[in-house]
């Protein structure tokens, strides 16, 4: 059984390792073009930012990062969560942008990098580290459950956040990270209702 559990995880790691250079080497190709072609990367980034893709999309990134972390495979779970920030320019910037989206990304902008203080920018870095921390500690520790009520309480800590000090266009932020809450609680259900079939099967034989 052990055998094949590292079998199994060599597979997984084989898999991930695959994926990951071919994103990254995506990566690498989309920041190299714009540099060759002279462009603000700064701007370019924050144009692509605009496109939904990219807000959707975190927990595809989220879930392997855990997945790895809960394996004790740091590499893995730090590589995936590079790609996600990747992922902030890996879609094209969207000819038409709603007001609204445009609206909170100013909102973010002006707030954390061309505010008067420098204050809220380092809360946000201190912010997101302690809750990747906690998250990763959690599935470190091998505690799935734990590790969901950080990723929610950070979830809706987001949302609170944008609507307090957003107000109107914070209510942009919502939707996606809603539904990016609802997804991974549902895989977790769904995990969690595996690992309770097997150990009901595995009592019964």
């Amino acid at each position: 059984m052990k055998t094949y559990l590292n079998l199994l995880m060599n597979k997984q790691n084989l898999i991930s390792n695959v994926i990951l250079s071919i994103l990254f080497f995506y990566s690498f190709f989309l920041i190299g073009q714009a540099y060759i072609q002279g462009l603000d990367i700064g701007n370019w980034i924050w144009d692509r930012h605009q496109n939904l893709f990219s807000w959707y999309s975190r927990p595809l990134f989220i879930i392997p990062a855990c997945y790895f972390a809960y394996h004790h495979k740091l590499w893995h779970t730090g590589a995936w969560m590079a790609l996600m920030f990747a992922s902030l320019f890996w879609f094209s910037a969207p000819q038409q942008v709603s007001e609204s989206v445009q609206a909170y990304l100013e909102w973010e902008n002006k707030l954390f990098f061309n505010g008067d203080s420098i204050v809220p920018l380092v809360v946000l870095i201190a912010g997101v580290l302690a809750f990747l921390f906690g998250l990763f500690y959690a599935f470190y520790r091998r505690n799935m459950w734990y590790g969901l009520l950080v990723f929610n309480i950070g979830t809706l800590l987001k949302i609170f956040v944008s609507l307090t000090w957003g107000k109107e266009t914070g209510v942009t932020a919502i939707v996606p990270s809603l539904s990016s809450m609802l997804f991974i609680n549902i895989v977790a259900w769904l995990l969690w209702k595996r690992t309770k079939k097997k150990k009901f099967e595995k009592k019964s034989n």
